[in-house]
């Protein structure tokens, strides 16, 4: 098959998205003999440069209106994928891209309106896309095993680490009086990486400013979550290690070396439809997780801790204390994971959902 993927800039490469979804799917569908190219939205998206593909992916939203090309490319016969991972109609508050909810919502229903099929990630997202288009199909994210290897192991102190993007500042929120309690009581190290790119000192100096001057009145919630989270990790031990570009985050989060990974999500909308890739991540690494009792992690992870600050302490200071029993939750996590959220299965998914298409 010619298979072409729409990015909606030259640097989608950043995201977390492009990776899970466009760029280790198709390494792995390149791999099984078919023709994949990455074309820009707005720059090389002529309908003769494509050279009439079988199957066009379009992913997220764009800033050129993108149904235009749809309705050329279907034209010549060609079937269009829209691939969806979030629900753009219910954005966190504290979401980075809430300020821009109107022009993504409308972007967004459009596409999934015009596509012939809708990919996704969850039973949840597919139940609130069938209402825009009948056509949708579940691929589960998965992690292309060559690309994670696993951590050098325990070393003399104890680390528990977190990471995550933009959003999750109150997420991660959540638990850093634990962290700090705990670390009056154990002598761990805590890692905190991702949420920026640049130093954390800095990054909040500037959202600071941004809040103090109310020059982005849109985002208030996410300046004001981000702050808050920051002023409690000043009673806490710990290394923040900036975000870096996803093909490399592999490597980042094994050299980080985690005996711990802890996976915090608030209950909300928006997170219920989400996936549990972070969660993969953690134990293809060779690293036991501590998960939040929600949804996703609800149906996957066999180590969870409700949003309380009680569960939370006593299900993280068990994992401190009790080394086999950290041993026990990782060799079941890590069983769970090679059978359900390996690329190696799942690209035959992709393969035959888009044969079929």
């Amino acid at each position: 098959m010619k298979i072409v993927q729409v990015i909606p800039s030259p640097y989608a490469f950043k995201g977390g998205c492009w990776f899970y979804r466009q760029q280790m799917p198709s390494e792995m569908l390149r791999a099984r003999g078919h023709d994949i190219k990455f074309v820009v939205a707005g720059l090389n998206t002529d309908i003769h440069k494509l050279d009439y593909p079988d199957i066009v992916v379009f992913k997220g939203t764009y800033s050129i209106d993108p149904i235009h090309i749809i309705r050329e490319l279907k034209k010549t016969d060609t079937k269009i994928v829209y691939d969806v991972d979030d629900d753009y109609l219910t954005l966190n508050p504290g979401n980075p891209l809430q300020k821009e909810s109107k022009a993504v919502r409308e972007q967004y229903i459009s596409l999934c309106k015009e596509a012939n099929l809708i990919t996704t990630t969850t039973s949840i997202l597919k139940k609130r896309l069938q209402k825009y288009n009948k056509n949708v199909v579940i691929i589960p994210n998965a992690l292309n095993p060559l690309r994670y290897n696993e951590r050098a192991g325990e070393g003399e102190k104890l680390t528990i680490g977190y990471t995550g993007a933009s959003s999750h500042w109150e997420d991660i929120g959540m638990v850093l009086d634990v962290i700090r309690d705990l670390q009056e009581k154990y002598d761990f190290t805590f890692i905190l990486q991702g949420m920026c790119g640049t130093p954390l000192i800095g990054e909040m100096y500037t959202y600071g400013y941004i809040d103090k001057e109310n020059l982005e009145p849109e985002k208030k919630k996410y300046y004001t979550s981000a702050l808050k989270m920051y002023e409690k990790l000043k009673g806490i031990k710990y290394l923040h290690v900036p975000f870096y570009p996803p093909e490399l985050y592999p490597e980042v989060l094994r050299s980080l070396n985690f005996d711990i990974g802890i996976a915090p999500l608030k209950d909300n909308t928006f997170n219920q439809a989400k996936s549990s890739v972070k969660f993969y991540e953690y134990v293809t690494t060779g690293t036991p997780c501590l998960a939040s009792d929600v949804l996703p992690y609800r149906k996957e992870v066999n180590y969870r801790a409700k949003n309380t600050y009680k569960d939370w302490y006593n299900k993280l200071e068990k994992m401190i204390k009790d080394k086999k029993f950290r041993a026990k939750i990782y060799y079941q996590q890590s069983d769970f994971v090679d059978k359900h959220a390996n690329l190696d299965d799942v690209v035959k998914v992709w393969e035959s959902t888009f044969q079929k298409l």
